[in-house]
């Protein structure tokens, strides 16, 4: 049995009352031989000593969790534990040329401590360094890099305006060339060109990579982005620079988003970040990529790893809620045969059936995450390596971050009362789900991309799904090979049936955009979502068998429940398309149910597996809940002993 499984027993039998008879534990029996730690080293995947070091960093007093504090407060606590990190040097900005995994692996962990906190890391670190890195040259590197590592240059990431989000390509704000000082201009022509939702800029940055349409002798050359100063060294606002505060948000209080203007400010001309486009003294524009969309994708290149950080802080925020919700469940006695409070509520299918399959998905997620991570980190990609790498980053991030909503709203309600208290956590995770899911290109835009990227390559031959069997004449719903031939036959299938709606609508003399947007978004969604789980599926299966043995019956178990419930969740495709029988289809909940079931016993170890201290929980209900309750506590965890 693991240690902090022990520790879940030990506050079990302390929770129980005299009249409660003896302690009614969730059996782990035969559990004991899991190895938790092998477990661990799967799931965090690369960079192994820093995680644990980071883990360790983690339970110092400043990121213990703060609740009943101003707006203030609560951006500059974010700033603070932001600095730490930094200087302890866990990531740098580099770390996107020499170790990619690095940067993802201190988002991973850095979601596990703060929200705030890990999305200021992510503007300042991937969204803005990063560009002044692949973007920059020579001399906006150097020592302007290390000040970004030290946080002694906290920058923004100024490209969402008021009226271009999604559509940013059409952005309003303008860099014009004078030729005669040899300086851009910038410029916010109307309301819906200011910067808008901008991160870090109503408080603490003062640089900001601004994305502009660039403007030389009337013509227009396309997005580029300019390295500004928007506050001066004494932090006062730059001539010209306008920043308004967005005020309070529904989550991520600690993260100070703002509104930017600019009236005509000049830059000098080394401003413009020019790896890829420069500009002479006299005004002559060069660029190595031919196209304005071309180049466009270019300087948003940050996005692509903006949503694999994403998916990691989110996918840490799915850890945390199963922690504290099976944790609770384990230790949360209601009434049992007897008529007495004797009974923990994990012992219950309503409890199994809500929070298993979302275990499940979550070692799935983590699984299917490593290896897009695996595939960013090639250097050099070909043409069809990096087509592979933005579908992958863009089905990714939805995935994680809707599962993030799901883990942190079921677990919320798993856990009663005590969940909604802010001090268990689901407030802010629920909070920072909200935002994963619209941060770095909303979720079901990013689908829309991913279809339309998988049918165009599907078309051509580029896009290959597995060509599978079955073991038998039938399904059988307990084979991971069968179910996974089950999705790589959906993924065909609705494929297809989106090319033929295409050509078939387009033939009659409907326009392509039409069709897209406003017949069949809902095949488009599906056939997205068909991928990402097919993908997801694939890549467990694999781990599964390579894995030392002692780890592949309770993952193998997992990959079937995981598989098992997206059925589910699709059951009427399934059905309407005879894909299975009614009569496989019936059987369908019942396995479900009955892995739940099989699976229970080892939800403690398999939450333990995820490598979260104590301290880092931080939530009453993960531990002795009872024994915090008995001060008055108000509600806060400071100086708590966990």
């Amino acid at each position: 049995m693991t240690e902090p499984t022990r520790r879940i027993n030990s506050i079990t039998s302390h929770l129980v009352s005299s009249d409660c008879g003896a302690p009614s534990t969730v059996d782990c029996s035969g559990t004991s031989a899991l190895p938790v730690a092998a477990l661990t080293q799967l799931l965090d995947h690369d960079n192994l000593q820093m995680r644990a070091d980071f883990r360790k960093f983690l339970q110092q007093d400043i990121f213990v969790p703060r609740y009943n504090i101003s707006l203030v407060e609560e951006r500059e606590i974010a700033l603070e534990r932001l600095r730490k990190v930094c200087g302890s040097k866990f990531l740098s900005v580099s770390d996107f040329k020499t170790n990619p995994h690095r940067i993802f692996a201190a988002h991973e962990l850095a979601g596990l401590s703060d929200g705030s906190m890990a999305t200021k890391m992510t503007v300042q670190f991937n969204l803005f360094g990063g560009t002044v890195l692949k973007l920059g040259t020579a001399k906006h590197h150097g020592k302007f890099l290390d000040g970004i590592d030290s946080l002694d240059n906290i920058g923004c990431f100024a490209l969402t305006e008021l009226g271009y989000g999604n559509n940013a390509v059409e952005m309003e704000t303008t860099a014009t060339y004078d030729k005669s000082t040899q300086e851009f201009i910038i410029h916010t022509p109307s309301v819906l060109a200011q910067k808008y939702w901008i991160t870090n800029s109503a408080i603490h940055a003062r640089h900001a990579v601004v994305f502009a349409q660039l403007l030389i002798d009337g013509k227009n050359h396309g997005i580029h982005a300019f390295l500004t100063r928007i506050r001066n060294d004494d932090h006062s606002v730059c001539r010209g620079v306008r920043i308004e505060d967005m005020g309070h948000k529904m989550g991520c209080n600690g993260v100070d988003n703002g509104k930017l203007w600019f009236d005509h400010v000049r830059v000098p001309r080394d401003a413009l970040l020019d790896a890829h486009s420069q500009v002479s003294p006299s005004g002559q524009f060069t660029s190595s990529i031919s196209s304005q969309r071309g180049r466009f994708l270019k300087v948003a290149d940050q996005l692509l790893s903006g949503r694999i950080c994403i998916a990691s802080m989110c996918l840490s925020a799915c850890k945390m809620a199963l922690l504290i919700s099976l944790r609770y469940a384990a230790t949360r006695r209601t009434v049992g045969p007897t008529g007495k409070s004797d009974t923990p509520i994990m012992h219950y299918q309503l409890q199994q059936r809500a929070l298993l399959p979302l275990l499940a998905e979550t070692y799935a997620l983590n699984i299917a995450l490593n290896y897009v991570k695996d595939k960013y980190a090639v250097q050099n990609r070909t043409e069809a390596q990096q087509a592979e790498v933005v579908q992958l980053c863009c089905v990714i991030k939805p995935m994680i971050a809707w599962h993030n909503e799901r883990c942190g709203t079921i677990c919320r309600e798993r856990c009663g009362g005590q969940g909604y208290l802010s001090c268990n956590r689901f407030g802010h995770i629920i909070g920072f789900a909200h935002a994963g899911m619209t941060a770095e290109g909303d979720n079901r835009v990013l689908m829309q991309k991913v279809a339309k990227e998988l049918l165009a390559a599907f078309g051509s031959g580029a896009h290959q799904i597995p060509d599978t069997k079955l073991s038998g004449s039938a399904p059988n719903l307990g084979n991971a090979d069968d179910l996974f031939h089950l999705f790589c036959l959906r993924e065909r299938v609705l494929l297809t049936e989106l090319g033929t709606h295409l050509q078939t609508e387009m033939a009659s003399g409907a326009k392509l955009f039409d069709v897209w947007m406003t017949q069949q978004s809902d095949l488009v969604q599906a056939t997205a979502r068909a991928y990402g789980e097919r993908i997801v599926i694939e890549q467990f299966l694999a781990t599964c068998r390579q894995v030392e043995r002692s780890l592949q019956p309770v993952l193998s178990s997992m990959l079937v429940l995981y598989a098992l419930q997206c059925i589910s969740n699709d059951i009427g495709w399934f059905l309407t398309t005879r894909t299975l029988s009614l009569e496989a289809g019936q059987a369908v909940a019942d396995a479900v149910r009955a892995r739940c079931a099989a699976l229970s016993p080892y939800a403690l170890p398999l939450v333990d597996a995820f490598g979260i201290p104590d301290s880092v929980a931080a939530a009453p209900i993960a531990t002795n809940w009872a024994k915090y309750n008995e001060v008055d506590n108000q509600g806060e965890v400071r100086g708590i002993k966990f």
